[in-house]
């Protein structure tokens, strides 16, 4: 079997025809350029390295394949456990090809078990303008609503599906499988860690008056809680800069890593409250609720829960966007600001909606 190297120079002609065939049969790569490379901690990449690639090939061009494509792989050595590069490989190669949802179309998706070498061949998403936010962007309710389109038509496809017990149940849940036994087992070490050596965190999180022990006792709690409602996939990392803006309108999802069977507020609560400013969020929340529940209603779903049990639902998965989802991440990987940001608007909405609290309000 063809795999992506590790070391840039050896990728070759050989190795793109072999690893594009089999999604895109009869391919043949006759020549390449790289001319642009983004490594984990040049503030341009986090967990995986990025590289573009111009390509040319034998004969009459495929339909639909671009002349420019990206590669995400991993150089020299791995930035992150390598489940996180096995489940992004498996929803691009397993999953994507299925769904008609705004996210990259892919080329080729390959990863080894016994090296954790990965890579994913998929369009390169810069030729089409989109806008790429993250948490320090003024991003606008309209643009937060198209994200939930997506989220709500992934979710609806997915939505108690029997598919997460069959030929999906290879997909993790919160508290089992992939990377979720890897956050049962040291997850809390690894924040308690990452708190004690960046102080930035310490002041952020101090309005909550809480001990990382609290919180993660009161996270663990509701994670367990929420395995009785109904089920869907989740893109399960929704933080605003897993998300992007086509000029149509249209918010579309990637690096899907952390992918989950779960609850859909963990989806729907991590975006609105890291991609809104903290004034809109206050003044837009409810709304953006609402919506999100009338196009599951619109998709004849069952189980669809109550604006009330959805409110529930969203601000106590307020909880994993915080304590998992950025306390855990080392600065190096977004930056101090970027960090800082999300923290920052995540403690503002747990504090808000009183997240680690098991009162219903």
């Amino acid at each position: 079997m063809m795999l992506f190297p590790k070391n840039v120079n050896e990728l070759s002609t050989d190795i793109l025809t072999a690893v594009m065939q089999p999604l895109q049969p009869g391919i043949e790569i006759t020549a390449f350029e790289m001319p642009e490379l983004a490594q984990c901690g040049d503030g341009k990449a986090s967990t995986a390295d990025r590289i573009i690639l111009k390509l040319k090939y034998a004969g009459i061009v495929p339909e639909n394949m671009p002349g420019q494509v990206m590669l995400k792989t991993m150089l020299v050595s791995p930035h992150a456990p390598m489940e996180m590069y096995e489940n992004e490989v498996r929803f691009y190669r397993d999953i994507r090809p299925g769904l008609t949802l705004e996210t990259p179309r892919v080329f080729a998706s390959d990863f080894d078990k016994k090296s954790g070498q990965f890579g994913i061949i998929m369009e390169d998403l810069s030729l089409r303008q989109v806008c790429f936010p993250n948490a320090t962007y003024d991003v606008s309710v309209e643009q937060i609503k198209s994200v939930l389109r997506t989220l709500a038509k992934l979710h609806g496809h997915f939505w108690q599906s029997p598919r997460l017990e069959t030929d999906l149940n290879w997909i993790a849940t919160p508290l089992k499988g992939g990377m979720s036994d890897i956050f049962q087992q040291v997850g809390f070490l690894v924040v308690e860690d990452q708190v004690k050596k960046n102080p930035f965190k310490q002041i952020l999180i101090a309005p909550l008056g809480l001990s990382l022990q609290e919180m993660h006792q009161c996270m663990s709690t509701f994670q367990h809680e929420v395995l009785q409602q109904p089920q869907t996939l989740l893109h399960g990392d929704t933080h605003i800069a897993n998300t992007y803006f086509v000029n149509d309108g249209e918010g579309g999802l990637y690096d899907w890593q952390l992918m989950v069977r779960g609850n859909w507020a963990h989806d729907v609560s991590y975006v609105m409250v890291t991609g809104l400013s903290t004034e809109l969020r206050r003044k837009h929340e409810k709304e953006l609720l609402s919506y999100y529940l009338d196009l599951l209603q619109a998709q004849n779903i069952n189980n669809i829960p109550t604006i009330d049990e959805a409110r529930y639902l969203y601000r106590k998965s307020i909880m994993w966007g915080l304590f998992i989802g950025w306390l855990i991440t080392p600065p190096t990987n977004y930056g101090e600001t970027i960090t800082s940001a999300n923290i920052r608007k995540l403690v503002n909405a747990a504090c808000d909606l009183d997240s680690f609290s098991f009162t219903a309000s």
